[in-house]
């Protein structure tokens, strides 16, 4: 569970907030607004280790699969000057474009986001499967 909203700070209430943004353009498809949320030197680890930088990532992050279901309990936020640590659960369900399966993946997640340029960004992703099935 998330910490109650009056226990937060703006900036972690905002982390938050960004967070839930990216969840929701990554099941939209909306990449415009995934560019803006993402920092340019972004480090994206995935569920099976292969790494992506930023453009990496968008030229294959997403664009394989469509998100059904993206759900982030438990989100803990400590923020450490101009950067913050984001911690949590993720539950993943995603079918690929092509039809050929599902993916469902339950993981820990750790990501770093950086307040540069006047703005809080995702600088690194590292997921850490608890349970993958691929269907």
């Amino acid at each position: 569970m998330n910490p109650a909203p009056s226990s937060l700070s703006a900036d972690e209430a905002l982390l938050l907030d960004l967070e839930a943004q990216r969840c929701d353009a990554m099941q939209r498809a909306d990449f415009a607004r995934l560019r803006e949320i993402l920092h340019p030197g972004l480090t994206h680890v995935h569920a099976k280790g292969q790494t992506d930088d930023y453009e990496s990532y968008f030229r294959s992050g997403g664009t394989h699969v469509t998100y059904q279901q993206i759900e982030r309990p438990d989100l803990k936020v400590r923020l450490l000057g101009t950067s913050a640590l984001m911690t949590g659960r993720q539950l993943l369900v995603a079918v690929r474009k092509d039809g050929s399966g599902t993916v469902r993946i339950d993981s820990r997640v750790m990501q770093v986001w950086t307040h540069d340029e006047g703005r809080w960004r995702q600088l690194a992703f590292q997921t850490t499967p608890l349970e993958m099935s691929i269907t």
